[in-house]
């Protein structure tokens, strides 16, 4: 019966948490009126859509992927080629094809980058984005080639039209909201367990009879249909891209962002995108010097917060509380 009644209390207290997570940033235009400010805010919502996904392949599952970018760059041309380059169809309807278009593509790129582990995953998906970034400045059909593609219209939703920053950042919002509510719920059931004993041994997890490979795949193509969602989001908030928005770079900042907010927490990349995002406009005063103050002071927190920004966090609430966090055990990780 004690059990029973603190399952519901924790199931009370979560739908309490999400809901007033929903309605601070669904409201968060109305407070905001500085057009640069929620720019910001509606860039952040974007990557935040792709880091939290990512974050779980990363940080629960330890695998490390360099080829994020590829498919970012994948669901905004999607995006740009149904609505602009050819078919001028519906947004939404462009949209939603990112979802199995680079559904599909992760999958098929599963078979032979999960036949690597460790560096050798890593320099795989590196080699997946910097291909995918030579097709995306060489295929103009697709593309645009070096001059980009532009003019992707603004979503309409019959006639409310999300034609500036603050409706912008309120769609995003929205997407932030579905990422990051379905990855805590993957985190908190069976595929979280297992992706956690992947991490910690993934040969002992398959001589238990974990399906690890059905595993990998699935949070590998998870991972990238959010990525691929956040492109589409990205294109008519860009209005006009090019290949320059999907190089390796970008997807090395996916994994700043996994490290800095707290690897291996659901809601650890959302710190990290906010804190790379403000640090970043902090220190554009310091000029020509401004990158080795972000490098720095991104060493300093890999250095000293090793739980990252979310580590912080459940220090804090820890303290507050006095409730400590259990782990889960061998048995349960392996089950």
């Amino acid at each position: 019966m004690t059990n029973r009644r603190q399952f519901r209390g924790a199931n009370i207290a979560a739908a309490l948490g999400w809901l007033v997570a929903a309605i601070v940033l669904l409201s968060g235009w109305l407070f905001v009126h500085n057009d640069f400010y929620l720019r910001i805010m509606m860039i952040s919502c974007v990557y935040i859509v792709a880091a939290i996904p990512f974050g779980m392949l990363m940080g629960q599952m330890g695998y490390l992927a360099m080829g994020q970018a590829a498919f970012l760059g994948l669901g905004a041309y999607v995006v740009g080629n149904l609505t602009t380059l050819r078919f001028e169809e519906n947004y939404w309807l462009a949209l939603l094809a990112t979802v199995p278009i680079t559904g599909i593509v992760a999958y098929l790129l599963s078979f032979p980058l999960f036949r690597l582990r460790g560096y050798h995953f890593a320099i795989g998906t590196l080699g997946v984005g910097q291909l995918a970034y030579l097709l995306y400045n060489s295929w103009d059909w697709f593309t645009g080639g070096t001059f980009g593609t532009s003019g992707v219209p603004a979503p309409v939703i019959g006639d409310f039209e999300f034609s500036d920053n603050s409706r912008l950042y309120l769609l995003g919002s929205v997407f932030l909201l579905i990422s990051t509510f379905s990855s805590w719920a993957i985190s908190r059931g069976h595929i979280g367990l297992a992706l956690r004993a992947i991490r910690q041994d993934e040969d002992l997890a398959a001589a238990r009879g974990l399906n690890v490979l059905f595993y990998k795949r699935f949070i590998f193509v998870y991972a990238a249909t959010f990525a691929g969602l956040a492109g589409g989001l990205y294109a008519p908030m860009q209005n006009a891209f090019d290949p320059s928005s999907f190089t390796v770079w970008s997807s090395f900042q996916l994994v700043i962002y996994v490290i800095i907010g707290g690897s291996g927490s659901v809601f650890g990349p959302a710190l990290g995108v906010i804190f790379v995002t403000v640090l970043e406009q902090a220190i554009q005063s310091f000029g020509k010097w401004n990158q080795i103050v972000f490098g720095l002071l991104i060493v300093l927190v890999v250095m000293f917060f090793r739980g990252g920004l979310w580590g912080i966090v459940e220090w804090v609430g820890r303290a507050i509380t006095g409730v400590r966090h259990v782990p889960p055990s061998s048995d349960e990780l392996a089950r």
